[in-house]
């Protein structure tokens, strides 16, 4: 993150993403005590401090929505087709959707171990951000965009071979609605992110 001190000695940071602000603001105004299920969002700008990887930008705008109260997948599947319903109103023509569960903490201990695995005899080869994720954040290596990292991604473990009985239920189900609702998707394993607070479904769209 940007962080600095002003004139007065104070440190401020500079919001990288939206997420955690939304769950601040939920829990220190007690939306909670409302009752039910919670559908927030927010938009405005965004800042990251380590160098952006291609087409990103040290600052930029964010939007995002964001579904407290529950775990069910209908809700993960209701925020996906919202972005799609969204990305169709701005007139853009054919999105494509792809998919992953990254499922839970215990999931993501045996994987990253097999991930770590698979990479340690490759590390040589391995850029300079790709050596330090894999001691930090091993799932990130199936998200290089550098060539000679991403030549090692089709041979990794998959997530979806570490997933427990309940994370792959709850995954199937996501995929089960979003064929009620007639939302075509793909399931690609490389999808990852790089938060521990993410778990199970994880989608991007791409713009053909």
């Amino acid at each position: 993150m940007y962080r600095f001190n002003d004139q007065k000695g104070r440190t401020f940071a500079l919001r990288p993403e939206g997420t955690a602000p939304v769950v601040r603001s939920y829990v220190e105004n007690h939306l909670e005590m409302q009752g039910g299920r919670t559908k927030l969002y927010y938009i405005g700008p965004m800042f990251r401090y380590d160098r952006p990887q291609a087409g990103r930008y040290r600052q930029f705008y964010q939007y995002g929505i964001e579904f407290i109260g529950s775990n069910h997948p209908f809700y993960d599947a209701e925020v996906i087709a919202l972005e799609m319903a969204f990305l169709s109103a701005l007139g853009l023509q054919g999105p494509r959707l792809e998919i992953n569960s990254v499922g839970c903490g215990n999931c993501a201990k045996d994987y990253d171990a097999a991930l770590k695995a698979f990479y340690e005899p490759h590390l040589p080869q391995l850029c300079p951000d790709c050596q330090k994720r894999f001691e930090l954040k091993p799932r990130r290596l199936l998200d290089c965009k550098v060539p000679s990292c991403k030549a090692f991604r089709a041979d990794a473990p998959s997530q979806f071979d570490y997933l427990d009985a309940p994370c792959r239920e709850h995954f199937d189900a996501v995929c089960h609605y979003l064929d009620q609702m007639s939302i075509s998707y793909t399931v690609n394993p490389a999808i990852v992110r790089g938060l521990d607070y993410y778990t199970n479904t994880a989608f991007e769209f791409y713009l053909r």
